[in-house]
């Protein structure tokens, strides 16, 4: 505009001047000179006041855009640090946190859920979560998960409960599972919280074992009364009629029969006893390879087990326990390693030590235990042979536990089964 007035004004000045030269129009030049200059004055003027205007608007405009670039990246870096502090919780939660989509498909696994189920998360991502379930409940999963999306009825969502989850080498545990549902983007999420169950399942066991444990112990308490005691009476009474007949009797061997079926009788009232109620240990120093080496040598001189020879390698600190109920766990272990053999072979026994701990492996090149009842050998009265009791192994077990120690069984791929027995040592 300014540039317009300044053309206006030099057309105008130009015709003034030519005016000038005319007699009578000289005053008329000097208006139009005068007046052109007033107008360019209140044009640059003007011109003048807008510059100024946009110019403070421009800096207004700039404050605002550094005013909200400021505000965004501050929300930026609060969205930011929100986000890494979730994932700083769930990735340090002790329990699995398990996020699928509405096909089931698993889109997050947090380090607890690796630690729970042995897959890490780039193994899981994307694949179903019937994965970590053991059937029938992973063949029936996704028909929960859609009968839910159709009907809206949560039978699960919302409410805890025990299930049981399958780790990646095939094993099942207990689990509570906790799930929640959210809405993202439109699309719904499933976030499963989950937590293992074993330890405290495991402590359920024992207390009902022990209040199990509690009713067998006052019926042998019964029993030793009621039937053991007699039962010593009547066995001294035939020993005296068995010394009155003649030396060939025929009724002899009937007389050695029923003496052999009271001892048995009375064997196993003695181990039901041992069993029921074991004494608390009277612990000392032991030297486990010697107790274990002396127990090898009495069992070597059973006659049916001639064929049997039991090697013993390997040493350890001295353990603090009761000699006596120790040796009744070594020669129930190395009995029915001997028996698994069918009394012929080499029964390995390896002793080490290692942090504070002395474990003892009695290994035998037997057929093995089956898998469906490797649970069950522990269980009192649970036998396989056809004359035995059930109490071996649930006694040494409950000798082993009384010493704080630990009592496992394996079967190795290459054959026969192994028992190790651990125990607490001595501190140096």
């Amino acid at each position: 505009m300014l540039f317009l007035g300044a053309a206006i004004l030099l057309a105008v000045v130009t015709a003034a001047a030519m005016l000038s030269t005319v007699p009578g129009l000289q005053r008329i030049s000097l208006a139009a000179v005068v007046g052109a200059s007033g107008l360019l004055g209140w044009l640059a003027i003007r011109s003048a006041r807008a510059a100024a205007q946009q110019q403070l608007t421009s800096a207004e405009l700039r404050r605002l855009n550094e005013t909200l670039e400021t505000q965004v990246e501050s929300r930026t870096a609060e969205l930011r640090d929100t986000n890494a502090r979730l994932e700083s919780i769930i990735d340090s939660a002790v329990d699995g946190i398990v996020v699928i989509d509405e096909q089931g498909r698993i889109e997050s696994f947090n380090p607890g859920a690796e630690r729970l189920f042995g897959y890490s998360q780039s193994e899981v991502r994307g694949r179903n979560v019937s994965l970590l379930m053991p059937a029938p409940y992973s063949e029936a999963h996704d028909g929960y998960l859609h009968r839910y999306l159709a009907t809206g009825v949560a039978r699960i969502i919302g409410v805890g409960r025990e299930v049981t989850g399958r780790r990646r080498d095939g094993s099942v545990f207990p689990l509570h599972l906790s799930v929640g549902e959210v809405v993202l983007g439109g699309e719904r999420k499933f976030t499963g919280i989950l937590h293992d169950l074993t330890a405290r399942v495991r402590i359920e066991e024992q207390l009902r074992e022990g209040a199990a444990m509690a009713r067998i112990g006052e019926m042998a308490a019964v029993i030793a009364h009621e039937v053991k005691n007699p039962l010593a009476g009547v066995r001294g009474a035939i020993q005296v009629i068995g010394g009155r007949l003649p030396d060939q009797s025929r009724d002899a061997s009937i007389v050695q029969d029923i003496l052999m079926r009271i001892d048995a009788l009375d064997s196993l009232m003695k181990d039901l006893l041992l069993f029921a109620r074991p004494p608390q240990p009277h612990r000392a120093s032991v030297d486990v390879v010697s107790l274990v080496t002396m127990t090898a040598d009495l069992i070597c001189q059973d006659p049916s087990l001639r064929g049997v020879q039991i090697d013993v390698t390997g040493s350890s600190p001295p353990v603090p326990a009761d000699a006596g109920m120790l040796r009744i766990v070594f020669q129930n272990l190395l009995v029915n390693s001997a028996h698994a053999m069918q009394g012929q072979g080499t029964i390995h026994v390896a002793v080490e030590a290692a942090d504070s701990t002395c474990r003892i492996a009695f290994s035998d090149s037997g057929p093995g235990i089956p898998a469906e009842i490797r649970d069950k050998i522990f269980t009192a009265f649970f036998t396989t042979k056809s004359r035995g009791t059930g109490l071996g192994l649930a006694t040494a077990k409950r000798l082993v536990e009384a010493h704080h120690g630990e009592i496992e069984v394996a079967c190795p791929p290459a054959g026969g089964t192994t028992v190790t027995v651990q125990l607490p040592t001595l501190p140096a």
